[in-house]
């Protein structure tokens, strides 16, 4: 029986790098008898529906982009309660999840093991409310506000050093929120909270910042800025480097529920995209996603 390959990218690329993968991808599927239906959105609640309209004609979805697509197309898996093979082409500005899981990052090498010889392993994502996937990171605080700041101009430019320059403007002026995380029912507390990152593995860009349980999900927080406070965060962000801090209190969970108190408004950060406020409620999902790997 033929198979059927569905293939998600981002149609609205100024570029159109996207589409041209996809079509060269098509040409490699062809050769192996494997059907090609390609799926895009006008925008990103479009892209979601068309991925769920399509999941119960495929055998396998291939998403072609960073972490923002990789997480539409998982969305709209978890919305659809679907369980299918999914691989990755990695296209994107941010390319987390096909890094942790070693992904290759060159284009023709992800496609030739999709087209080609591969394997399947189970991997986690979380979940947040139920319905939102969170593939690498869920970001909130006064940092996640930074990149909003920074262009890509800039970015080219400068490199990572735009975002320190960008925190020491912060430094001082923006004030810790305060949020209730209650953990995995054994512990509710409300600290200060000038940023928090969570993640769904130990490593950030490739960057392996704990040693310990990989089926959790990893949980930083820093409680206030200052210059004492904000330099080992930095240099997180530049190394990787985060276990040797004490600036930052660290927890594992596999759920959460995240709330601000005194009804502050504090939005968060999914996967590098502008996502919903808090109240959140996250959960970890082990071995939620058949991914295709190297053999």
């Amino acid at each position: 029986m033929t198979k059927t390959f569905g293939v998600f990218f981002n149609g609205n690329s100024g570029d159109g790098k996207g589409e041209q993968i996809a079509e060269h991808l098509h040409k490699l599927l062809k050769k192996q008898h494997i059907s090609y239906v390609p799926i895009t959105g006008k925008d990103a609640d479009d892209a979601i529906e068309k991925v769920k309209e399509t999941l119960p004609q495929i055998d396998a979805l291939v998403i072609i982009g960073g972490d923002g697509s990789i997480n539409l197309a998982m969305t709209a898996m978890i919305r659809a309660n679907a369980d299918l093979p999914v691989a990755i082409v990695p296209a994107g500005t941010v390319n987390n999840f096909a890094k942790r899981y070693n992904i290759p990052l060159n284009v023709d090498e992800s496609l030739r093991l999709i087209s080609g010889q591969h394997s399947t392993r189970r991997v986690g994502i979380a979940v947040c409310n139920k319905n939102k996937a969170i593939v690498s990171s869920l970001t909130f605080g006064n940092l996640a506000d930074i990149s909003n700041e920074v262009r890509q101009e800039e970015k080219r430019k400068y490199g990572k050093m735009v975002y320190l320059l960008k925190a020491m403007k912060h430094i001082g002026k923006n004030k810790s929120f305060e949020i209730r995380f209650s953990l995995d029912n054994n512990f509710d507390e409300v600290m200060k909270t000038w940023f928090a990152l969570i993640t769904t593995t130990k490593s950030i860009g490739g960057h392996v910042y704990d040693d310990s349980t990989p089926e959790a999900m990893h949980i930083s927080l820093l409680h206030n800025i200052g210059l004492r406070q904000v330099l080992p965060y930095l240099f997180f962000a530049i190394t990787g480097h985060l276990k040797d801090s004490k600036s930052i209190a660290r927890f594992e969970a596999k759920h959460a529920v995240i709330k601000p108190v005194n009804n502050a408004t504090v939005q968060t950060r999914i996967d590098g995209d502008e996502s919903i406020n808090l109240p959140i409620q996250i959960e970890y999902k082990r071995n939620r996603i058949e991914l295709f790997v190297d053999k």
